[in-house]
């Protein structure tokens, strides 16, 4: 009777554990909320995956990158040591220094693909100035747009960049060119490289100057350059690393500040007496060019200005002339070019099996000349007791390229003088040796 009761209450029990058709249809609707949520994370994770920014660090600096490479930052630096020594007759009257001369965080990028952003300040030689700070407009490929503060497009040796330069201090006739200026320009490189061209207008500035970061008067200065490499396709050619080109500018001076020249050892060579002011139109010719060929390399400009000053009711327009023609060569082979060489062996010589080795050498010399013409004394601008009204440079060079990065470069420079001293006669020859230590990734 037990056993039959048993087997009668089994199917009951098993009748009771079945789930109801509600309950299995809770179940499936569990079921399918729970693949959802699989499915949606799936879906977030890429997403996730394909917004998500890159990081590298290399010889750029530090760069931040998004996935489809529409926007980047990139932040860098630049930071140069300077020591200048000294000796001959006359050195009495200069002080051998150590200096930082540049001190440069830079910030530069992209966003929404077609605009460029520079941003760099100074803090070298104990001063705080912008000397960078523009944006760029990239969509037409024949005409970029820049505006802010950047180099007009005048002196080619002050387009290179402080630190791909042959040599410590540039050439002469890069005083008689803007450091920087506000304004905008439009410019391109075309044919496949072989045309450039830039035009600007700009607020003004005194030769060798940032300027103020304000416009001193209603007047501008307008820009223009145009610059040919023909046989820049040709990589085969002897002829690929020839590049020639002209600038010029004009505008006014009223109101501005007078120019400011200084020597290899950047010691002051031109003042102007009291009461002299900047007064009239102002014109700049710049013919340039360069030639590199494997490890050599020449770099030839010219600079011509005429400039309107006034003393009391005496204005007259000044011509300041200076050239200059340098010659390099990598004595470890690597090809010149107008940027810096990259080594074959950066500097690591206790690993030479792995690659490593001393960096790049290179010889540099340089010979460049100004003057001003005799006006500049006969109509009392300046003494020629105090000033004188020209220079003959002779530099030669060392640069060591411990890495793409790393720079040091010995420098003695040979400054002789015209003018400048008492009755007549000339100031002492300044001669000095100037040692750098460079690094920069921007």
């Amino acid at each position: 009777m037990l056993i039959r009761s048993l087997i009668f209450l089994i199917p009951l029990g098993l009748l009771a554990q079945q789930p109801t058709e509600e309950q299995q249809i809770q179940q499936l609707q569990q079921q399918i909320d729970e693949l959802k949520q699989q499915v949606q994370a799936q879906v977030q994770a890429q997403q996730d995956g394909q917004n998500a920014a890159s990081t590298t660090a290399d010889t750029t600096g530090f760069t931040i990158r998004s996935r489809d490479g529409n926007f980047v930052l990139h932040i860098g630096a630049d930071l140069q040591v300077d020591n200048h020594t000294f000796f001959g007759e006359g050195s009495s009257a200069y002080t051998d220094n150590i200096v930082l001369r540049r001190v440069r965080p830079t910030i530069y990028g992209t966003v929404y693909k077609y605009v460029d952003f520079f941003f760099r300040p100074d803090f070298g030689l104990g001063t705080t100035a912008i000397y960078d700070a523009y944006i760029q407009l990239n969509y037409f490929p024949w005409a970029q747009v820049r505006a802010g503060k950047f180099k007009p497009p005048v002196g080619m040796e002050r387009l290179q960049s402080d630190d791909d330069t042959n040599f410590v201090e540039r050439g002469l006739p890069t005083l008689l060119v803007p450091q920087r200026d506000i304004g905008y320009q439009i410019g391109a490189d075309l044919f496949h490289r072989r045309f450039s061209y830039q035009v600007g207008v700009f607020n003004g500035v005194p030769d060798s100057s940032i300027g103020t970061d304000t416009a001193v008067s209603n007047h501008r200065d307008y820009v223009a350059r145009l610059f040919l490499t023909p046989f820049a396709p040709d990589n085969e050619s002897p002829l690929n690393g020839i590049g020639f080109g002209f600038a010029a500018s004009g505008g006014n001076t009223d109101g501005e500040a007078l120019p400011s020249f200084k020597t290899f050892g950047q010691q002051s060579f031109l003042t102007f007496n009291s009461g002299v002011v900047a007064a009239g139109h102002r014109t700049r010719v710049a013919p340039q060019g360069y030639y590199y060929l494997g490890p050599f390399g020449l770099l030839s400009e010219y600079g011509v200005n005429e400039e309107g000053f006034q003393k009391g009711a005496v204005r007259r327009e000044i011509a300041l002339r200076a050239y200059q023609a340098q010659a390099t060569f990598l004595l470890t082979g690597e090809k010149k070019s107008f940027a810096s060489p990259t080594p074959k062996h950066s500097f690591d010589p206790l690993h030479r099996k792995s690659g490593g080795g001393w960096g790049a050498i290179e010889l540099a010399v340089r010979v460049s000349d100004f003057e001003a013409e005799k006006g500049i004394y006969n109509y009392g601008l300046v003494s020629d007791a105090v000033s004188p009204r020209h220079l003959h440079e002779y530099v030669g060079g060392v640069n060591w390229y411990l890495n793409r990065l790393v720079r040091i470069t010995g420098d003695y420079g040979n400054t002789s003088f015209g003018g400048g001293a008492a009755n007549g006669g000339n100031r002492p020859v300044e001669k000095v040796f100037t040692l750098r230590f460079q690094i920069n990734f921007t």
